[in-house]
């Protein structure tokens, strides 16, 4: 098996542009798909586009990001 190497993604665009947010992302985290208050908002802007597992992550006012 072949070792990847992760691409390293600059996320601080989201931190500006979504602070206090869920943010849906797609599997490679790359595009937004849905974005709201709660994290049941996001998923079902997530689910509109025809996602069912986006990944779900919480962009907090600190610009600390956490892995949901």
């Amino acid at each position: 098996m072949k070792n990847k190497k992760q691409k390293l993604l600059d996320m601080t665009p989201l931190y500006r542009k979504f602070a206090g947010h869920f943010v849906a992302l797609n599997r490679s985290r790359t595009k937004v798909l849905g974005t709201g208050r709660t994290h049941r908002e996001a998923l079902r802007e997530a689910k509109n586009h025809g996602i069912e597992h986006p990944t779900l992550e919480w962009i907090p006012w600190e610009g600390k990001s956490y892995l949901l």
